[in-house]
């Protein structure tokens, strides 16, 4: 797929994000992606392998999900109204149909446990066939491993005892900023790491960044913009990035990164919840066990619906990716004060 193509497909994603409670129609996304109605549906189709009405309808049942999850006490039929659908009750049979339980279950949470990196669908009784929850056997948590081996360890943060692996956890305010960035749907492990290799060697050659400091503590804006557990892993999106200089213009040509398309946007500012961490990428999940499971559920905070993002040494991209490996990261968390339900 040719970057050009990418680019298009990536403004009519974005577009529906912007847009999904709002309704909206092929002409309207293909002439956001400067495309004729048939040329788009047939290039989004083979890019990202659903059609644009299949990504709209999943996109506003994953934000209802997404909703319910870290807004609990939000209404129903607000929920419905802000992810596009019409009624609470068309958002209740698409839930149902795409989850295989209803939003209420969803919301009451008794199907969720965290295995130290991902909130996981839990069945406790039968396996649900629905488009994401859709195996006839349990499976397999990723780091069931890893916690048989540090079980104790895994107890205690979730008791409340904070990792010796953050630095510091705090929250701060920050500032809007611009990013350049490139972006792959459903990339993981090496591939993650190939992605910032592509995108330090464009960075280079324009000079935004020096060669002798490729191997310093420069930092890279990682961000995930799907829930894994949420989303199919195959159409999750990864975006690799770094920020620029607001007063900073480059052509269409200088846009180009092997077989990458540069793009360029704004991340929201706000508050956010930050962890400095300092450890391997097996040691993150014991932070991230003790921020879900006992940090956030015991704190005056909730997770607000604006993006977080992930700060990284560029320097991660030159290392072999291993559960040894040893890394810096700073993680941005957007949260808000929890409303206080009225009694």
């Amino acid at each position: 797929m040719s970057n050009d193509y990418s680019r298009r497909i990536h403004l009519a994603q974005d577009y529906i994000r912007r847009h999904c409670e709002e309704d909206i129609s092929l002409a309207d996304v293909a002439k956001a992606a400067h495309l004729s109605a048939f040329h788009f549906h047939r290039i989004f189709t083979a890019f990202t392998h659903e059609t644009p009405n299949d990504f709209l309808r999943r996109i506003r049942v994953e934000r209802a999900a997404h909703l319910l999850f870290v807004r609990p006490a939000i209404p129903m039929l607000e929920i419905a109204v802000q992810c596009g659908f019409k009624s609470q009750a068309l958002l209740a049979r698409s839930f149902r149909a795409h989850f295989g339980m209803t939003a209420s279950e969803w919301r009451k949470g008794d199907f969720w446990q965290h295995d130290g990196q991902f909130w996981r669908w839990r069945d406790s009784s039968e396996q649900k066939d629905s488009k994401n929850c859709k195996t006839k056997e349990a499976a397999p948590q990723l780091l069931s491993g890893l916690y048989l081996q540090r079980s104790e360890e895994f107890v205690a943060v979730r008791q409340g005892q904070r990792p010796s692996y953050i630095r510091d956890l705090r929250i701060e305010h920050k500032p809007a900023f611009r990013r350049a960035y490139i972006w792959r749907q459903g990339v993981q492990g090496e591939q993650i790491l190939d992605l910032w290799r592509e995108l330090l060697q464009w960075a280079v050659m324009q000079g935004l960044m020096r060669p002798d400091l490729m191997g310093s503590d420069l930092l890279g804006i990682a961000r995930s913009v799907d829930n894994p557990n949420i989303t199919d892993v195959a159409l999750c999106r990864y975006e690799a990035g770094f920020v620029v200089d607001e007063n900073r213009v480059l052509s269409a040509e200088q846009r180009k990164a092997g077989q990458y398309d540069i793009l360029f946007d704004e991340i929201a500012g706000g508050q956010f919840v930050v962890i400095d961490f300092a450890g391997t990428l097996a040691d993150e999940a014991l932070v991230v066990e003790y921020f879900y499971n006992y940090w956030l559920p015991t704190s005056e905070w909730e997770f607000a619906d604006r993006a977080g993002y992930l700060e990284v040494p560029m320097s991660n991209s030159q290392q072999s990716l291993h559960t040894e490996m040893q890394i810096h990261t700073r993680w941005y968390l957007p949260v808000r004060k929890r409303r206080r339900l009225k009694t």
